[in-house]
């Protein structure tokens, strides 16, 4: 076997390992009969309707990303942007994150716009997410202050981040991170692997600069919000599917969808585990019980999972035919 499909296999056993090892932690003592009975109960309407609410907000991200693309020097089909997103997001679910490498991938094959120019722009993009996401903790912090303190000391997560500041062994690491390439700088830039990283770099930047020349800046801005109120909107509506959940605030909403945000950061397929956790103890503090939270966790990120790898396989299939059909035409 290829070394590049070893590590491959690698990788995705060790995110799918850590995902199901972490889901495991959450519901191991939980009864799965009593658990499948209370998602029964669930009003399925509040389940299935932020999945179209989910879908609007995946065309939005394509949307934007046009935007971005548009002014590397060719439009580009907004169908294809957005079967490469759905697509995206499908393939996550194999390797996390590399369906940002494969939308690239995809756009590249049916519209031509050079792969290191698109992960420019995939870079703006994903930049322009972490400051959005940044200004919605800001302000769920801000408003929930006392319930996120209440999470972080019960899993003392102050006190660990405190120990890993002052570590002195941490800094150590760093300092040599950067002392390492720095005696070896000529060496370095005069290898094969820096030209090429070089070039890269190059073209990226190429890419980047595309949001200089965006025509209409302020809707760029304006879809960047809308994206993350959809994540929210559809995150909250499933609130009313269930009567342990249907009377909490839509502060409660904000705090629970941050915190499951942050579970999606793991290095595993679709926040497995990690999402779950999050959102459980943050409705626990609620003062939802914890088998209740583990229905709900349960059901909103496995129906929001089937959709998303479902439209994302379809996505595939549907570029490649309406592309080839493009083609004969």
């Amino acid at each position: 076997m290829k070394k590049e499909t070893i590590n491959t296999i690698l990788k995705i056993s060790f995110s799918l390992g850590l995902g199901i090892l972490i889901f495991w932690y959450v519901y191991r003592d939980e009864n799965m009969v009593d658990l499948m009975n209370n998602i029964k109960q669930a009003n399925m309407f509040w389940i299935i309707l932020p999945l179209f609410v989910a879908l609007l907000s995946h065309f939005l991200r394509a949307v934007r990303w046009k935007m971005l693309i548009d002014p590397l020097g060719k439009k580009v089909n907004i169908w294809n942007i957005y079967g490469a997103v759905m697509a995206g997001y499908c393939i996550n679910y194999l390797v996390p994150r590399a369906g940002e490498i494969a939308r690239c991938g995809l756009v590249k094959k049916y519209e031509g716009v050079p792969f290191t120019e698109l992960i420019g722009t995939l870079i703006v993009d994903r930049s322009v997410d972490i400051i959005v996401e940044l200004i919605f903790i800001a302000m769920t912090v801000l408003l929930q202050y006392n319930e996120i303190m209440a999470f972080a000391n019960n899993y003392h997560l102050t006190e660990t981040l405190y120990n890993l500041l002052f570590n002195p062994i941490l800094w150590l690491i760093l300092a040599a991170l950067v002392a390492i390439p720095f005696i070896f700088r000529k060496k370095i830039m005069a290898s094969s692997f820096f030209a090429k990283v070089k070039e890269l770099g190059l073209n990226v930047l190429n890419g980047l600069k595309s949001v200089l020349k965006l025509e209409h800046k302020g809707l760029f801005i304006l879809y960047s919000f809308l994206i993350f109120v959809c994540y929210y909107v559809m995150f909250y509506l499933c609130f009313f599917a269930f009567d342990f959940t249907e009377n909490l605030s839509m502060l409660c909403g904000l705090s629970a969808f941050i915190m499951g945000s942050l579970g999606i950061i793991a290095p595993v397929q679709g926040g497995l585990g990690a999402w779950h956790f999050m959102v459980i103890n943050t409705l626990i503090l609620y003062g939802v019980a914890e088998s209740d939270a583990q229905s709900f966790a349960l059901l909103v990120h496995g129906s929001q999972t089937i959709m998303l790898i479902s439209v994302g396989a379809l996505a595939m299939v549907a570029m490649s035919i309406l592309n080839k059909n493009k083609k004969a035409e």
